[in-house]
């Protein structure tokens, strides 16, 4: 098969890629590997929370963070990419939200602090406007809701954490619990059911009675796990505030969430209905190159490998999972070019013993160039036409910084661009 470009991968920054590619005129193949990490890691598009993974202090200002990280860090995937591929990725699929139907909002100068299922304040930037009210540095009073028999959210939890770290304790929060209508108690039920029944309009009014009876404070706002429906998400919202009489903010829960669920689905049945051609449950690997270009991937399709040939490739894995790289015992290994990525006495080498510190494992990754090419570590690139977005790229660690958003919306738009000019 030929193409044009093919873009490989699962995640937000081959989706950006993929975009970024359509809106230039440019016909891509979408290589989608298989399950999505996505459904378990989004919520909103966070660009950076954090200066630096050990600090307390959120960033409030995420383009002017941005801007000193790449000053400070050179080499870091950021400065790779570039902050005009954040500003102009950002831009971009903003503008896709709305043209798929999405109501979101956020700007690149201003962080949102909203509360997680926990009631640990979280810093994001790009959200859905279902989740905005529950920004922490409004001062109307919460109220945490949640449901008998529903085991993905604690209100009582959340309330409990929020109460002590929000602005030292002086705000008031409080937690309620009501039965959901027709739902026995011992009934095992998930969020995805609960979103279903939330679309009923005569389901949703009784919920929104049940909550506006159990909450006493009428200038509290709702916090609710996010559950406001599967595919008319802002006119449940809008609807149940109405119904409630307060305002109302959703909250991600335990994988697989319903915000995930909602953006990546819809994003990726958009690129479809737009005439995104896209190529299922195909693990790319094997490269072939020849002259300094790669001439094809093959992929792993119906036991067979089928061949895929075109002028340039993105290779915009997120992880592991995604087979970003395969680990063995003691070495690290790209499943494209087969360079040793990292070695390891042993394997425990790759972790930290605290799941509160970075660990070693997420920082491996492809050395790359100024455009995004994998290189040799002399820094010549594997592949004058094969560039990299996401997880793939060496030092590619967002977790304790809260960056996973900007920086996948940066690579990807930016691979995309080096794509075209190859």
């Amino acid at each position: 098969m030929r193409f044009d470009i093919a873009v490989v991968g699962s995640g937000l920054s081959a989706l950006i890629a993929t975009r970024t590619l359509q809106r230039a005129g440019r016909k891509p193949v979408l290589i989608w590997p298989g399950l999505s990490s996505l459904y378990f890691l989004y919520a909103t598009v966070d660009v950076l929370g954090y200066a630096n993974p050990t600090t307390a202090e959120a960033v409030e200002d995420p383009v002017s963070g941005v801007r000193q990280l790449i000053a400070d860090h050179p080499e870091h995937p950021y400065a790779r990419a570039g902050l005009p591929a954040l500003q102009n990725g950002s831009s971009l699929l903003l503008d896709w939200l709305r043209e798929a139907g999405f109501n979101w909002q956020g700007t690149l100068d201003r962080n949102l602090l909203l509360p997680t299922a926990t009631g640990t304040p979280k810093p994001s930037c790009l959200v859905p406007t279902s989740m905005a009210a529950g920004d922490l540095h409004r001062n109307e009073p919460i109220v945490f809701c949640g449901f008998d028999g529903y085991q993905d959210f604690i209100p009582e939890l959340a309330a409990a954490n929020l109460s002590h770290g929000w602005n030292g304790g002086s705000r008031n929060v409080g937690a309620v619990r009501v039965p959901l209508p027709g739902v026995k108690p011992d009934r095992l039920f998930t969020s995805i059911d609960i979103a279903r029944s939330m679309e009923d309009a005569t389901f949703r009014r009784d919920v929104a009675e049940r909550l506006r009876h159990a909450v006493k404070d009428d200038r509290a706002r709702l916090g609710l796990p996010a559950v406001l429906g599967l595919t008319h998400d802002t006119d449940v919202h809008v609807e149940f505030e109405k119904e409630t009489g307060h305002p109302v903010f959703e909250i991600p829960t335990v994988p697989p969430s319903v915000l995930g669920l909602r953006l990546f689905d819809r994003l990726r049945r958009h690129l479809q209905e737009t005439g995104i051609e896209m190529i299922w449950a195909a693990p790319a690997h094997e490269a072939e190159v020849a002259n300094g270009r790669c001439l094809r991937i093959h992929l792993k399709s119906a036991g067979r490998e089928q061949p895929v040939e075109a002028k340039a490739y993105i290779l915009a894995l997120e992880d592991a999972v995604d087979g970003a790289w395969r680990a063995g015992a003691h070495t690290v290994r790209d499943p494209f070019f087969h360079q040793v990525l990292a070695q390891h006495a042993t394997p425990g080498e790759r972790t930290d013993e605290s799941l509160f510190a970075p660990q070693p494992f997420a920082a491996i990754g492809y050395p790359v160039s100024d455009r995004l090419q994998p290189t040799h570590q002399d820094g010549h690139p594997l592949a004058s036409n094969v560039f990299l977005a996401g997880g793939g790229i060496a030092g590619y660690d967002p977790t304790g910084i809260k960056a996973r958003g900007g920086m996948a919306i940066a690579t990807g738009y930016r691979a995309a661009q080096e794509a075209m000019a190859a």
